[in-house]
C-alpha cells in the first residue's frame, strides 16, 4: 500500500480480474436496481450482447468509456460502478 501526502491510498495488490469483476458486480446490480435486463442495456448501449455476458461474468475488462455508456443508460452515476479502489481516491489529488 502506497500512502500519499495527501492521504491517498492505493492498494497495489489489486489484480484486474478482481477489479474487473467488482465493476461488472456493481453494473449487475444497478441492472437489477433498475428492472432491466442484459439484453435490454445489450441494445441501449450498442455492446453486442455476447461482449456484455463476457463483461458481467467477469471474463473480459470493462473499460472506463463503457462504464460511462452503461451508467448513462441506466441513469446512475458513473462513479457507482467504478471500482472501490477508483473511489477511495475521489477528489485527492495523487502525484
Amino acid at each position: 500500500m502506497t500512502n500519499y501526502p495527501n492521504g491517498a491510498y492505493i492498494n497495489h495488490m489489486v489484480n484486474q480480474e478482481s477489479t474487473t469483476k467488482q465493476v461488472a458486480n456493481k453494473i449487475a446490480a444497478a441492472l437489477e436496481a433498475a428492472k432491466r435486463s442484459v439484453k435490454w442495456l445489450s441494445d441501449q448501449s450498442g455492446t453486442p450482447y455476447v461482449t456484455l455476458r463476457r463483461q458481467l461474468s467477469g471474463k473480459a475488462s470493462i473499460s472506463i468509456g463503457q462504464i460511462a455508456v452503461y451508467a448513462d443508460c441506466l441513469r446512475v452515476e458513473p462513479m457507482t460502478m467504478l471500482p472501490d479502489s477508483f473511489i477511495a481516491l475521489a477528489g485527492k489529488e495523487v502525484a
